[in-house]
């Protein structure tokens, strides 16, 4: 468990800088379409480097086996992070990495409508102050506009699906015959090999996003795959709802890493906040932090 809340922790932090990033790229370079596009086609290419090496010491097990969880994980996907992007078009990452704390609430609800996940009265009580926490933040400073808690809802309902499929599609490359950590890199490397296909098939067939749009969106592109990989890894180890309430974390990072970027003066990306309204937003990832511990303690 302690090696799956490890890697939870440092996927957070990958992801927090790939907020960032996102942000730049629709401040400057393009739209959250061409975002999403030419940032797939990119991890898409790294996900079939990572491919061709695992399969020269493994052989790929059949689709037969696990193609409708790989068809459901890229497909919640694309609808995840298009959403994610057109939020992230209208406020700061701070605000937003927070606030996708609450995909616990509903891998919670759908582990027990789908997966049969019984939960511990202090396994609920983790889970809400985890959501009291994501809610805090929100109330601290300006509100999201409708328009983006509207796309805000649908990141958190598809994430929630995507995370909740990736455990299923890791359970069915191992029953396929393939285990442990290179089940869980094959997870991580057909999703984003068949997701960059994707990609390039919407680049070839449309004209909004061109090879000039690659460039800008490599350092969100690296930072995101690493942090998928070792989403895979961390859901693989300890499971979704567990490594979504530790990669909750990502919260504290998140303002920590907004306070520096909009001390330096890049307010286009994060507005400098009162240090009464800063202590606000820390305080309430906190409680998010605290709802990790009790979960772990609960669980046992």
């Amino acid at each position: 468990m302690v090696l799956g809340v490890i890697f939870g922790l440092f996927s957070a932090l990958s992801q927090c800088f790939a907020y960032i990033c996102s942000k730049k790229y629709i401040h400057k370079d393009g739209t959250p379409f061409q975002l999403l596009i030419a940032s797939h086609l990119i991890i898409g290419g790294f996900a079939a480097l990572c491919l061709g090496i695992l399969l020269l010491k493994n052989d790929l097990p059949p689709f037969k086996n696990y193609w409708v969880e790989l068809l459901k994980v890229t497909g919640f996907n694309i609808v995840g992070q298009m959403s994610f992007f057109l939020v992230i078009g209208k406020t700061e990452a701070s605000r937003v990495a927070p606030l996708l704390g609450l995909k616990i609430l509903f891998i919670a609800l759908f582990g027990i409508l789908f997966m049969k996940l019984h939960l511990g009265l202090w396994q609920w009580a983790a889970i809400i102050i985890c959501c009291v926490g994501a809610m805090l933040s929100n109330w601290s400073g300006k509100s999201i506009p409708p328009a983006g808690a509207l796309w805000l809802s649908a990141t958190v309902i598809s994430y929630s699906l995507t995370d909740i499929s990736i455990k299923q599609l890791i359970n069915g490359i191992e029953n396929a015959g393939t285990k442990g950590l290179p089940a869980f890199f094959l997870a991580g490397g057909l999703t984003y090999f068949y997701l960059g296909i994707f990609s390039l098939l919407v680049m070839s067939a449309g004209r909004s996003v061109k090879l000039k749009h690659l460039k800008p969106a490599l350092p969100f592109a690296v930072c995101w795959f690493g942090a998928m990989l070792l989403l895979f890894i961390c859901f693989g180890l300890i499971g979704p709802l567990l490594g979504n309430i530790v990669q909750s974390g990502r919260g504290i990072l998140s303002v920590i890493i907004g306070a520096a970027l909009a001390g330096f003066g890049w307010t286009e990306y994060e507005e400098k906040l009162p240090r009464r309204i800063f202590l606000w937003r820390l305080t309430a990832a906190l409680l998010i932090t605290v709802s990790i511990v009790m979960f772990v303690l609960a669980k046992g």
